[in-house]
């Protein structure tokens, strides 16, 4: 099977791009649970185009046709359930930022953990297409020298603050699903929630950084913060490029079906395409996080910044 989509990656790709979008003009007007699933195979055709060019230009690839790929693609497929539980544990059930109108509590149980799975591998693959999209194009300048012990110091307080920040999230989060009057469970309508659900999904999204970078400081792998620190940038403009990438393919293509709808953002009414600005704002969060995941459980030999 996977040499068959090896060969036909490209076309693959097109076909599933083409048959979904076409699929969600058809019906559009008159949606419901079954008929929105494209919008999310759809990922699976960007998937398979930007795996292609990968492939083709860089010599890299997801598809596990070697051993090392099919663990990369499992540690991917681990990593995707965990910051599920992050993006919309928060971001849906507490925060209440985002909603799916046609999906039930029981069907969204079902088919999240795939979505999520495309969706966090497709995030991979646009960041790894940027990164060596520039690095093959351009000589990267690694920085300068950080002193060991100021470097421990950041770490070290990185931790303590990641904690800090989790056991507020949590008692937060805790406090909310207990309240009966917010209806934490219906996710198929905007709720009426606190603004301050806004302030504890991003608390909770630099917490888990914090945590992720202070393990692999103590695994002695490269740390986006030590880029920083050293005045190396190139991972923040790698991350701007597949945000810009992302936003397009992802939340553009969201807006005219609104499969999800954005609700409870500060400056709400302020939108491109039927997403918040304040959202785009915050969109590229969302891979710092899930790559120092990546980070600390791939091998050191395999480079994330």
């Amino acid at each position: 099977m996977w040499k068959f989509i090896t060969h036909h990656e490209f076309s693959l790709g097109i076909f599933i791009l083409f048959f979904s979008a076409l699929w969600m003009t058809i019906f559009l007007g008159s949606y419901n649970w079954f008929v929105v699933l494209p919008l999310g195979i759809s990922w699976a055709g960007l998937i398979c185009l930007f795996d292609f060019f990968e492939r083709k230009y860089f010599s890299h690839s997801v598809i596990p046709d070697t051993i090392w790929r099919g663990r990369k693609l499992f540690i991917i497929s681990v990593v995707s359930l965990l910051f599920c539980v992050l993006l919309d544990g928060f971001g849906v059930f507490v925060a209440r930022l985002w909603y799916y109108p046609f999906w039930s509590l029981k069907i969204y149980l079902a088919i999240a953990p795939f979505a999520f799975g495309a969706y966090t591998l497709l995030l991979f693959i646009l960041y790894e297409f940027a990164k060596d999209l520039v690095t093959n194009h351009r000589k990267i300048n690694l920085g300068h020298y950080v002193k060991k012990q100021f470097y421990e110091m950041i770490m070290n307080s990185e931790l303590v603050l990641g904690i800090i920040g989790y056991l507020l999230s949590i008692n937060y989060a805790l406090r909310f699903l207990a309240n009966p009057s917010l209806s934490s469970f219906i996710i198929n309508q905007k709720g009426e929630v606190p603004f301050s659900g806004f302030y504890i999904i991003i608390l909770v999204f630099i917490a888990t950084f914090f945590i992720f970078e202070y393990i692999c400081f103590k695994q002695n792998k490269q740390t986006l913060t030590h880029d920083i620190l050293s005045g190396n940038f190139w991972p923040i403009i790698f991350i701007t490029i597949a945000n810009i990438i992302a936003i397009v393919s992802i939340e553009f293509l969201n807006g005219p079906f609104q499969v999800w709808v954005f609700a409870n953002w500060p400056y709400d009414n302020i939108r491109i395409l039927n997403v918040p600005v304040v959202a785009m704002f915050l969109w590229p969060l969302q891979f710092p996080v899930f790559l120092s995941m990546l980070r600390a459980l791939f091998p050191s030999k395999e480079v994330v910044w």
